[in-house]
This record gives structure tokens, C-alpha cells and sequence, in this order.
């Protein structure tokens, strides 16, 4: 969600969402149960994830009650982007039936891949569908991208999201050494960026390959490549 444009400007608007989404019905009835609920932006096999985090519970009440307090009692009508991925167009539709419960009008723009960076990188779409994956293995990659308030637009802060003390974190999780220490840091700055809601996390992917019983040696990299150097045939 775009934090500069109303109404997701309001803290409240953005909570209610997280109440209102659905996650377990977006990984069955989208991805065939492939996936994991995502609890933040890091996957579970990326340093510095943490399973403690403290996440909106699916709760259309609460919900509700958010709405109201922010002024939308009535909800609003919305528009989300995103480009012309099936998955993502089938997430879509599944949103714009589960925000409709709390009276949130969900208009679908499918673009073309490039103009719809674009519209994201300047700032000009209320909402977006998006991925994001880990090329380092560690929460920097994630974290800077996405949340430091420099990496605004292009970079891939799409939300136009800052916060001073997540700025804080983020750099002292890029100076810290001690990974005990760094695994705290980005746990707290995760629980900064999960309560402000910038971006909602659904669904850590999982990579899958089909082997013949008689290939052996393949492995799927952190990154999610399928290696085949080692490679044998029996």
C-alpha cells in the first residue's frame, strides 16, 4: 500500500486490511496449498527471520472497528496494480472478495509487466501486488529494499514507507557482527514494519523440481536454482 495517498496514509486503514486478508484461503484456493503463510517479508530460511513475531490475526471485526475509527465506516473504494501474472491476478480476485466484507470497493488493473514497475517505482498506484525473493540468503536484502525510507521507489520501497527508527535498525543490523545481536535487530524492526503495515506479506513460496528416479545430484539453491552441476544418470 502507497502510505502517501488516502486513504492509506491512515495507519488504521492499512491494520484493518491485515485484519480483513484471509492468508490460509489465498494459499489453498490459489496456490494449491504450495506456500507458506508468510509472517513477514523475510522467508523462514532467510537470516534474521523470526518466528516471534506478532502478526493481525484474521479478524473482520476488528477490522471493522479500524475502519471506523479511521473515518471509512463505510469503506471506500480502492484500486490495486499489478501485472499479468495468473497467480496474481487470481490473488486479486481473492482480495477483492475478502476486502468487500468490511466494504472495501477493490477495483483490478492488470498492466503490462514494464508500465506497471513504473507506475509503482513513481509512486503512483494506491496498491500493488508484488514478489520479492532473497538473493543473499540474509534480512538486508529484504530489509533495505523494501523499507529504508532511501529506497523509495525504484529501489523497491513501493510503499514510499519511513520510519527514522527502521532506518536505525536497518544500519545497525548492516554494522552489527554478532549474529545473535543482528537476528534482534531485525526482529524488531519486523514488528516496527508489521504493526505500520507499509506492505502485507501472504506467502513465502516454496521451490519445487520433478526428478526422474534415475537422475541423481540435483539441489535447489538458497536462491531458488536448480543446480545441476552434479548431475549424474544411473
Amino acid at each position: 500500500m502507497n502510505v502517501t495517498q488516502k486513504p492509506f496514509d491512515d495507519v488504521r486503514v492499512r491494520q484493518a486490511i491485515a485484519h480483513a486478508i484471509d492468508k490460509e484461503a489465498i494459499i489453498q484456493g490459489v496456490y494449491n496449498n504450495v506456500g507458506k503463510v508468510a509472517v513477514s517479508s523475510l522467508g523462514p530460511k532467510v537470516i534474521g527471520y523470526s518466528p516471534s513475531l506478532k502478526t493481525a490475526d484474521y479478524d473482520l471485526n476488528k477490522a471493522k472497528q479500524l475502519l471506523a475509527e479511521a473515518g471509512y465506516a463505510n469503506g471506500f473504494k480502492a484500486t490495486v496494480y499489478l501485472n499479468d501474472n495468473k497467480a496474481r491476478i487470481n490473488v486479486a480476485e481473492v482480495l477483492q472478495s475478502q476486502l468487500k466484507g468490511i466494504g472495501i470497493d477493490l477495483q483490478i488493473q492488470v498492466m503490462e509487466f514494464g508500465a506497471y514497475l513504473d507506475l509503482a517505482a513513481k509512486g503512483q498506484a494506491q496498491m500493488i501486488i508484488s514478489g520479492w525473493g532473497n538473493a543473499t540468503g540474509d534480512a538486508d536484502y529484504n530489509q533495505y529494499n523494501l523499507f529504508h525510507s532511501t529506497s523509495k521507489g525504484v529501489p523497491g520501497n513501493h510503499s514510499f514507507y519511513a520510519n527514522p527508527k527502521v532506518d536505525e535498525l536497518i544500519e545497525a543490523g548492516r554494522k552489527e557482527k554478532d549474529p545473535q545481536k543482528r537476528k534482534a535487530i531485525y526482529e524488531q524492526a519486523q514488528q516496527i514494519e508489521i504493526d505500520e503495515v507499509p506492505l502485507i506479506p501472504y506467502r513465502s513460496s516454496e521451490n519445487l523440481a520433478a526428478i526422474a528416479k534415475n537422475v541423481q545430484g540435483i539441489t535447489i539453491s538458497p536462491s531458488g536454482y536448480v543446480e545441476i552441476n552434479d548431475v549424474t544418470i544411473q
